[in-house]
């Protein structure tokens, strides 16, 4: 027989004779597997009798809001791998598992499953109810689910958030921290869904595709000088702005500064005749100047500078209130890389506007409800949607005024 014939070499290859089926047949075997590992007790016995010392694995549980994905499995093989590992190298391994079952992924797993009319009759004590047996019934899934993955644990007493032991531990453990003084009472800005009546948290915050903001620039009338520019830019006053630009104008009723960078030097600028303003000069980052003479549309002509310190206390009147408030030092997030360099502050809506706003001791307004409306604080916008008529209302407002100076996408 010729070497390249068909079966040629069948009589001279030898392999192993075993019981080894030719299929893995994992459908059928696994249970068997898991089925032998569980009466057998063989995490039991090894986490309790191995000679070395504890390992502990403290798992960030998962929610208890449906079934698992991918992402579940390749959490859990991974940590399960580590305990075996572990097992192996003869400790004793403590692997607890657990389940988030509070929060809004479940209460919106929950508000997905009624009608419109059921929702209407929700009060917030029966969404939780209903959430907890969504969130039991879930439990019982994704435990079974995760045994047949082969995850090694103990599994016949988990920890979950909403039962009254695990509740009240961490109780305990509040109140520890409030005697030792860990605890305070404050305030901080939050991202916020209108639609879900939620915080989100940064990583949480998407722009819709093709989103395109409305960008303005406006300009807010100088009404008194500090110390310093006193001699200087005295005779500028009555026709001086100091020049903001933002990309969310719904926020302008909640201005209570302008932030500027004491290191940037800023120059009063002529606005050129063509241009139609009610004011004559602004100020402006000085490295801006032809950059913003490019967006206006006019030319800007330096008359002076000074540095951004020396802004530090001059005083402005809001163009849509009968308020008046200061130009106040900000962070390093005053740049030239857009804008004018003045940068419009609200220590209502933004973490650096709140943090520049407890250094000067600001007040907190946000005059925005859950609902993504203005409140009454808010005068002539009062209802109206921050992210719609809100947004145009306080544009055409500003226009009105005279402290529009252009709006952009």
């Amino acid at each position: 027989m010729a070497l390249t014939d068909p079966g040629a070499y069948k009589d001279t290859v030898h392999l192993p004779k075993t019981d080894f089926d030719m299929r893995a047949n994992a459908v059928k075997r696994e249970p068997e597997l898991q089925k032998f590992w569980a009466e057998q007790q063989i995490y039991e016995q090894l986490s309790q009798n191995n000679p070395g010392d504890l390992f502990i694995l403290h798992d960030g549980p998962p929610y208890a809001n449906g079934a698992l994905h991918i992402g579940h499995a390749l959490n859990k093989i991974l940590k399960d791998t580590i305990n075996k590992y572990q097992l192996l190298q003869g400790r004793k391994v403590r692997y607890v598992a657990g389940w988030d079952c509070h929060g809004l992924p479940i209460e919106l797993k929950v508000l997905q499953t009624l009608k419109p009319e059921e929702r209407k009759q929700l009060t917030p004590l029966s969404l939780r109810h209903k959430a907890k047996e969504y969130a039991l019934k879930a439990v019982e899934v994704q435990l079974q689910s995760f045994k047949r993955y082969g995850v090694w644990g103990d599994w016949d007493h988990p920890y979950l958030t909403l039962t009254p032991d695990y509740e009240a531990a961490q109780i305990g453990v509040f109140g520890q921290m409030v005697l030792k003084c860990y605890i305070y009472r404050g305030f901080k800005p939050v991202h916020w869904s209108p639609s879900s009546k939620t915080a989100l948290a940064e990583a949480e915050l998407e722009y819709p595709e093709g989103h395109t903001s409305r960008s303005i620039y406006a300009a807010f009338e100088v009404i008194g000088l500090s110390k310093e520019l006193q001699m200087l830019l005295d005779p500028f006053l009555g026709e001086l702005g100091v020049a903001i630009w933002t990309t969310t104008p719904w926020t302008i009723p909640a201005n209570l500064a302008v932030s500027v960078n004491p290191d940037l030097v800023y120059a009063v600028v002529e606005v050129g005749a063509d241009f139609s303003s009610k004011f004559k000069y602004l100020i402006v980052a000085k490295d801006l100047i032809d950059r913003l003479s490019e967006t206006l549309g006019t030319t800007l002509t330096e008359k002076s500078t000074m540095t951004g310190r020396s802004l530090e206390h001059c005083t402005y009147r809001h163009p849509l209130y009968d308020r008046q408030s200061e130009v106040v030092i900000g962070g390093d997030y005053v740049t030239t890389d857009s804008g004018t360099g003045l940068v419009h502050t609200a220590p209502g809506h933004g973490q650096e506007d709140y943090q520049v706003g407890l250094r000067y001791g600001l007040p907190l307004l946000s005059p925005v409800d859950d609902n993504g409306d203005f409140t009454e604080e808010a005068g002539q916008f009062a209802g109206l949607n921050v992210l719609g008529d809100g947004n145009s209302a306080v544009i055409q407002a500003l226009a009105e005024a005279g402290s529009l100076l252009k709006e952009e996408p």
